[in-house]
């Protein structure tokens, strides 16, 4: 049975659909709660896959006091030829391991999303959206999505990043909005609530897809 870590950096930032993605995948799922405390795992061989989650930090503040220790931890996994998965925030931090300028956007990106695939394991959406924050495309890796804001996923071998949020529920995004101060206009914010159960499922069948193309190494290479 496959040994995947996530690395959880907010109580409002779970795994979400990844988590019954991957019970359903028959997955052991050990969980690093950072905001508790929890201390990143000293060796790259204690999982055979890593998902590096979103966080309201930024990836590119070095006064985030365990941002230091994940960047390392990464890049340990990333040596050892370990799949990771980023995530948001979690995308950025691994661009930046991988040489890549991390930025900030001219307005926070927070919508239903369509992308332009590039590739058929990452469909177009509909994909929750909400950040801030982008990256530019590593050194050797290939784009996975772009839309006409910001370049939205990357895969380099094993290995890839998403800026939208493919584990995220309403719920999720509910407790966003309730610890968002102060909160985004309610035209911004209603269709992720009004008449979206639609879009709720249809993002949550994506993701496990998605997932699944990112585990079973069909993302490498293309």
């Amino acid at each position: 049975m496959a040994r995947l870590l996530v690395v959880e950096h907010e109580p409002d930032a779970p795994a979400g659909v990844l988590g019954g993605w991957a019970a359903a995948s028959g997955l052991t799922v050990a969980t690093v709660r950072l905001h508790a405390g929890d201390p990143l795992p000293s060796a790259a061989g204690t999982c055979d896959a890593a998902v590096v989650l979103g966080s309201e930090r930024t990836a590119y503040d070095d006064a985030v006091p365990w941002l230091a220790a994940e960047l390392a931890f990464v890049a340990r996994l990333l040596t050892a030829g370990v799949p990771v998965l980023g995530i948001c925030f979690g995308g950025q931090v691994l661009a930046r391991v991988l040489g890549a300028r991390l930025y900030r956007l001219a307005e926070p990106e927070l919508s239903w999303l369509q992308v332009t695939s590039k590739h058929p394991g990452l469909p177009e959406g509909p994909w929750p959206s909400w950040h801030v924050d982008a990256f530019d495309l590593p050194a050797g890796a290939t784009e996975l999505a772009v839309n006409e804001v910001c370049l939205q996923g990357f895969a380099i071998g094993p290995h890839a990043g998403v800026q939208f949020h493919p584990e995220a529920t309403e719920a999720i995004l509910a407790s966003w909005l309730a610890n968002t101060d102060p909160p985004p206009a309610q035209d911004v914010t209603d269709p992720f609530f009004k008449g979206a159960d639609g879009a709720w499922k249809q993002a949550s069948v994506n993701a496990g897809a998605f997932f699944s193309a990112w585990l079973d190494g069909s993302l490498a290479g293309r």
